[in-house]
């Protein structure tokens, strides 16, 4: 793979994109370096698009969304997906819903039978809706009993007051088990329509002859204009904050957080380095300064901008007697990047792991594929092209300026979880 070809070629060339008349926006892109192909469904509707009432409910449609329609029953989805040589996945975040199959290329006129069906004519069966909550309560229970993910919800319900962020994604069980047909009903029929839907195929496929599949597939949804419900916008403060939990633990789970900045603001890619630079390998300065110096068992840092909203985040898992000597490295490090930038070596280094890791990801057609319906949610498919060139070239100072407007000591805030006899207050 030559990332400096791909990246002078273009991610998104070759792309044939095409907006239905009902409003739906079909991307198809060939690649012949297998026989394969892949579709992904991406609905512009997570956690954000979820009213309070409603919360979690994005995660249990996509249960719901392979579990029967009129024409397929329960099982008979997966089944016939397997017989083609395929496979399905799926996923919820915070601003979308996605749909994944993946199999022969030969076999993209049942991947996209299967994939409209479903997208269109769920049909939220009752007794179904019954055992997936089930399965969807088990999941949040386990979430509550991993300590990494314990901190990271509540660190971001301590970071925002008002934003749909602040909320604990999956949804409480307590919430969950109230869910009804037709709640789930009325937030598939409400969020689920034509022009908040976009279908990416990539493979080794023709493009004309798979656009006119899908036409012929998506073609007579009815359109319908979705409903809006924007989250609350977050007032801007400048406070420090801090919860400590305890659990039945061993070592103590510490997250520490920043207001980040939206997708599209000039600074996105500069804090993904910025955070590469402090916790994304064994180069980085948090892994050398903890790590390796034995204080940390485990150490990173994350930047995430999925729409408007966005976190900058440190996370680290420590014996209990060591959350001193972790949050004096950590914060040395932040001042360090923010005051004086990152030596030559240390950015190069960063940017070597990102644009690895960009290009890895766009090997696969479902990676592609995933990345090109992404970026059309966003903006338009130009946006891949434009991030990895300004990933590609940005400098030391513009990294440096976005962590000292972001990585502001008076505007974090911190969760711990302790062991229950052990740790600071």
């Amino acid at each position: 793979m030559a990332i400096s070809h791909l990246s002078l070629t273009g991610w998104t060339q070759g792309v044939r994109r095409e907006v239905l008349p009902n409003g739906l926006t079909l991307l198809v892109l060939p690649e012949r370096s297998a026989r394969v192909a892949a579709v992904v469904t991406h609905v512009k509707a997570g956690f954000f698009d979820e009213p309070d009432r409603w919360v979690g409910i994005s995660h249990v449609l996509e249960h719901m969304f392979f579990k029967g329609t009129p024409r397929r029953r329960v099982g008979e989805i997966a089944k016939e997906t397997k017989a083609a040589g395929g496979y399905l996945n799926a996923s919820t975040t915070y601003d979308h819903t996605s749909y994944v199959v993946a199999l022969p290329a030969s076999s993209l006129p049942a991947a996209i039978d299967i994939q409209s069906d479903a997208l269109q004519h769920s049909l939220i069966d009752p007794d179904e809706l019954r055992r997936e909550l089930g399965v969807v309560i088990q999941e949040a229970r386990r979430k509550l009993d991993t300590p990494a993910a314990l901190t990271a919800e509540i660190l971001h319900e301590t970071m925002y007051d008002r934003h749909r962020m602040r909320r604990w994604r999956i949804g409480r069980e307590e919430d969950l088990a109230k869910f009804t047909q037709e709640d789930v009903l009325g937030y598939y029929k409400s969020r689920y329509v034509p022009s908040r839907t976009i279908v990416g195929i990539v493979g080794d496929v023709d493009p004309e002859a798979a656009l006119d599949l899908a036409r012929a597939a998506y073609g007579d949804w009815a359109p319908a204009p979705g409903a809006v419900d924007l989250s609350p916008s977050e007032p801007e403060r400048r406070d420090i904050r801090g919860r400590t939990l305890r659990a039945d633990v061993t070592l103590s789970e510490l997250a520490i957080g920043w207001q980040g900045v939206p997708a599209l603001d000039r600074d996105a890619v500069a804090l993904d380095l910025a955070a590469a630079i402090l916790g994304a390998g064994r180069g980085s300065w948090l892994y050398q300064s903890l790590r390796e110096a034995g204080i940390a068992t485990s150490v990173g840092a994350h930047h995430y901008s999925p729409t408007e909203i966005g976190v900058f985040s440190v996370g680290a898992e420590f014996e209990p007697g060591r959350m001193e000597a972790v949050l004096d490295a950590t914060a040395a490090a932040v001042n360090r990047l923010s005051t004086h930038g990152a030596p030559h070596a240390d950015l190069e280094r960063a940017r070597a792991l990102l644009l690895t890791r960009w290009a890895r990801r766009m090997e696969s057609m479902v990676g592609r594929a995933a990345a090109l319906a992404g970026a059309e949610a966003l903006e338009d498919i130009s946006l891949l092209d434009r991030e990895f060139e300004e990933l590609a070239t940005i400098g030391g100072d513009r990294v440096r300026e976005a962590a000292a407007r972001v990585l502001l000591p008076d505007r974090l805030a911190a969760v711990v979880c302790h062991p229950r006899d052990r740790g600071m207050i």
